[in-house]
């Protein structure tokens, strides 16, 4: 049997691509009907159950747009509002947990109702996945505890409030992250405790105005093998924002156990790396395998819109 994980959980990679958000206003009432002062408008942002995946030209599958019902599955959704021309915060963070969600509907995602005066806004939303705290310091550096990457998605615009606004409009929530998985086919050792990926690619911090990193870090990040995993082949996937929509870099692997003792280690140099895809290398990571050149090189990777997304970019060795 194959299994199934990463840094987050098992299905969380499902996702991709997009939520839609459906915003509507009350401009006469606040949600527990109160009055709302006369040059401000309660919003609520409602996220609605279902999904919008688009198909790259790349993918020969020309363009195609379709829709699906889904379970709950982002571990976290939150909402920032800013002064879209200090870029200062003017409503607080409001964080949403999966733990908290409404458990007698599992495919609605939770609203957000907000106040504000008339004004120009910059509206962030993020949604995103593991257990690590995420810290706004700006519009143009987001991070997480740990320098931690989880699979990320993102809505960032601005609107204007006043008493004609119509604010009856969906958005959605893009991909902003590209992954490296790595696809052990031989079993993975009694031993073997973590996975270490390692990589001077790509940064931990988000620039939410543009969607990609403001700097290229190096980065290493650890993935704890659950114990029912040992013995059995097994994906492990790690996250990065990119500088810009594709580029390459390389990749040293490990495989570590208690005390993070040496079992073994991969070199992957030049991995083609894109955001919104997944770049797969398949083969036996803890034997010998054809495509280990003898510098311990690597060989062989694909791109793909990951499960559900259409199409596959293959790389030549």
């Amino acid at each position: 049997m194959t299994n199934h994980f990463n840094l987050f959980r098992s299905g969380l990679f499902l996702l991709l691509v997009s939520c839609s958000l459906l915003l509507s206003v009350s401009c006469q009432s606040g949600p527990d009907d109160t009055i709302v002062p006369e040059g401000q408008s309660t919003i609520t942002f409602s996220v609605s159950n279902y999904r919008q995946i688009s198909f790259d030209d790349l993918s020969g599958a020309g363009s195609t747009r379709a829709t699906e019902t889904i379970s709950m599955t982002l571990a976290n959704l939150s909402l920032t509002v800013f002064n879209a021309e200090t870029n200062e915060v003017v409503y607080p963070t409001v964080l949403h947990e999966s733990k908290n969600y409404d458990k007698s509907n599992a495919k609605t995602f939770p609203s957000f109702s907000v106040t504000l005066p008339y004004g120009h806004y910059q509206l962030l939303v993020l949604g995103y996945n593991g257990k690590h705290s995420c810290n706004i310091a700006s519009l143009n550096h987001i991070s997480w505890e740990g320098d931690y990457v989880p699979n990320t998605f993102l809505y960032c615009n601005e609107f204007t409030l006043d008493k004609n606004t119509n604010l009856n409009q969906q958005i959605t929530l893009r991909h902003v992250v590209a992954a490296f998985c790595v696809y052990a086919e031989d079993a993975l050792p009694a031993t073997l405790k973590k996975m270490r990926f390692s990589t001077t690619a790509g940064g931990t911090v988000l620039d939410a105005t543009t969607g990609y990193t403001p700097q290229i870090t190096s980065r290493t990040s650890d993935i704890i093998v659950p114990p029912d995993s040992l013995g059995s082949p097994c994906h492990f996937y790690s996250y990065l924002f990119l500088p810009e929509e594709q580029t390459t870099g390389n990749y040293t692997v490990q495989a570590l156990g208690v005390n993070d003792v040496l079992i073994n280690e991969k070199h992957f140099n030049n991995v083609p790396l894109r955001i919104n895809y997944k770049t797969e290398w398949q083969g036996k990571f803890f034997e010998a395998s054809d495509d280990e050149d003898p510098s311990g090189e690597q060989r062989g990777f694909s791109i793909e819109w990951d499960t559900k997304w259409a199409g596959t970019l293959p790389i030549e060795p």
